[in-house]
C-alpha cells in the first residue's frame, strides 16, 4: 500500500488583511477567520483585492496560509495559479462574521480547480481534541475513518461514508496517547490508507485530515493533516 502523510506548512503572516492575533481596530465580530489549505498539485496564490496577498502565496501541495481575519463583505478574496494573474472560477466564498473557515482548494475534471469551505465552529470535550475528514480524492471515493489506539480492532469508524467534496462533522479524539489513524473504502474495513500509530493530539485544538487523489503513478489516495485555527 502507498501512503504519504505530511505535515501542514503553515505560513505565519497576514493576507494584507487584519491577522488573526493583530490589533486591528475592526471588531472581531464584524470579521471571519479563513485558512486556505491547497490539495492539488499546482502552486497556488491567495489574492486580496487583486494582489497576492502576504503569506497567501506560491502554496504547495498541503500547504495553508496562515489564519486570517477577513471582512466578509469587502475582502475581495480570490485564489489564482502562482504567476498567473486571472483568478480562478468556482470560488465564491459566503463567510459569516463571528465565523471561522477552512477552505481546501482540490483539483478537479479537465483541469480545473475546486473548492470546499468549512466551518470550524466546535469546542472539543474537555482534555480532548477535535479531527474532522475531508475527501477531496478520486472521483466516486467515499470513505470511513478510525481513529483508535495503535493495534487496535477498527470498531466502529470515526467519521462515515465521507464522499469527494464534503468534509464530516468534528469528532473527539483522545490526548493521552499516541493514536493510529486507518482509512478504508467506505461500508468495508478495507483499508486504503494509514497515518501510522504516532499520531499525536493537544487538548482543545482541533485538526482536519485531507484525504487526497493518488500521487502520480499511484493507485490508492494519499493525504496529509492541517492544524485549525
Amino acid at each position: 500500500m502507498w501512503l504519504r502523510t505530511l505535515s501542514m506548512a503553515l505560513v505565519g503572516s497576514t493576507l494584507a488583511l487584519a491577522a488573526c492575533d493583530s490589533d486591528s481596530s475592526t471588531s472581531i465580530s464584524n470579521t471571519a477567520t479563513v485558512q486556505f489549505t491547497n490539495a492539488s498539485n499546482v502552486s497556488l496564490d491567495i489574492t486580496a483585492d487583486g494582489a497576492v496577498a502576504i503569506g497567501g502565496s506560491a502554496l504547495k501541495y498541503s500547504t495553508s496560509s496562515a489564519c486570517t481575519s477577513v471582512d466578509p463583505v469587502k475582502a475581495g478574496l480570490a485564489v489564482r495559479t502562482t504567476g498567473s494573474s486571472t483568478a480562478l472560477p468556482g470560488f465564491t466564498p459566503a463567510f459569516t462574521p463571528g465565523g471561522s473557515y477552512t477552505v481546501v482548494a482540490y483539483p478537479g475534471t479537465a483541469g480545473t480547480m475546486q473548492f470546499v469551505t468549512l466551518s470550524n465552529a466546535f469546542t472539543p470535550a474537555s482534555g480532548q481534541a477535535g479531527l474532522r475528514v475531508v475527501n477531496v480524492g478520486p472521483v466516486g471515493s467515499s470513505y470511513d475513518v478510525y481513529v483508535t489506539a495503535p493495534g487496535a480492532a477498527l470498531g466502529t469508524p470515526n467519521a462515515s461514508n465521507v464522499g469527494v467534496g464534503t468534509g464530516s462533522s468534528y469528532f473527539n479524539v483522545s490526548t493521552t496517547s499516541a493514536q493510529e489513524i486507518r482509512v478504508t473504502n467506505a461500508g468495508t474495513q478495507t483499508l486504503v490508507l494509514t497515518f501510522g500509530s504516532s499520531n499525536t493530539f493537544t487538548a482543545g485544538k482541533q485538526s482536519t485530515l485531507v484525504i487526497t487523489a493518488p500521487a502520480t503513478g499511484a493507485t490508492l489516495p494519499s493525504g496529509f493533516t492541517i492544524a485549525g485555527c
